[in-house]
């Protein structure tokens, strides 16, 4: 089978595979599901099943269904999922060309609405870096307007919010009006318990809560940004969060010191930096100190920075 240019095995196909490397018969996988003779034919990609049937076939082989997709794109992500790693090491690596390049790389592929919405993501963050390393500071109106109505027009039109929505979100919250942001954030925040136990999910909604945070504290906005630390808490427990778990600490700290709580709040946003650096991720550490140094300048001249 043949998707956007990468021949793949069809899920009958690769079920014959996984099944003899596993020994098992195909009386031992198909009783009960289906005859003998649509078996064959679906083990050689001349037949397809439902969805249900193929979960129910991969829990009697004792693999998971995400697991079974990697395998199908050659021990690859999805597309999507190969998009965003790439985008998330380049960004918060502040690499620039590394994103200019990756660029290049989605302008060669087919046209397509979501294609186009790649590259507005990758527009977007190049402009914002390249602004942040001229001047220090990060800015919403360093984005070309152009690429902010692409971003505003999709989602604007967006009634219900899944996992590919809520990343692309998070992703452009910085490059989004105030207004439409609230109105976004209505419709998204009664229904974020459903993905709480959803791993890939979480990673999504603790970006878009930290991001989101950020910019409650450094508006002033204490309350709202209160509440979302409650939701990030609850969606950062998992140990492969301990990224998001360290973000919280910073996060928690700024608003203790938005709060007036100055020596606790200094405290855990110093060990926050410091866990940063230690794990290598100087980048954030680096943006992460320019957002505490202008919450500390507009504190007051007695909220020195160490």
């Amino acid at each position: 089978m043949n998707t956007g240019g990468i021949f793949i095995l069809s899920h009958g196909e690769l079920l014959r595979e996984l099944r003899i490397k596993k020994g098992v018969t195909q009386k031992e996988l198909y009783s009960d599901v289906m005859s003998k003779s649509y078996a064959i034919r679906f083990e050689q990609g001349k037949h397809e099943i439902s969805f249900h049937l193929i979960q129910l076939l991969l829990e009697r082989l004792g693999i998971e269904l995400d697991e079974f997709l990697y395998i199908q794109h050659e021990y690859k992500e999805s597309l999507v999922e190969q998009f965003y790693d790439e985008y998330g090491l380049k960004g918060n690596a502040n690499d620039i060309k590394g994103l200019m390049a990756l660029r290049e790389t989605y302008r060669d592929f087919p046209d397509s609405y979501q294609n186009d919405l790649r590259i507005a993501e990758l527009n977007a963050r190049i402009e914002q870096l390249s602004y942040f390393n001229q001047y220090g500071v990060l800015s919403k109106e360093a984005v070309s307007q152009e690429t902010r109505d692409t971003i505003h027009d999709y989602l604007d039109q967006i009634q219900t919010w899944t996992i590919g929505e809520l990343r692309f979100f998070a992703n452009t919250l910085d490059f989004i009006d105030y207004e439409r942001k609230t109105e976004y954030f209505r419709s998204i925040l009664p229904s974020l318990h459903r993905y709480k136990h959803f791993k890939r999910g979480r990673t999504v909604i603790c970006t878009l809560l930290i991001n989101e945070i950020h910019e409650l504290i450094m508006s002033s906005e204490l309350n709202m940004a209160q509440t979302l630390l409650i939701q990030l808490d609850e969606f950062s427990q998992g140990i492969e969060t301990m990224f998001y778990r360290n973000t919280h600490l910073f996060y928690t700290g700024l608003l203790l010191i938005a709060q007036g709580e100055h020596n606790t709040g200094k405290q855990d946003v110093e060990q926050a930096l410091m866990i940063y650096n230690v794990l290598g991720y100087h980048h954030q550490e680096e943006l992460s100190r320019s957002f505490y140094v202008t919450l500390l300048g507009e504190e007051g001249p007695d909220s020195g920075i160490k």
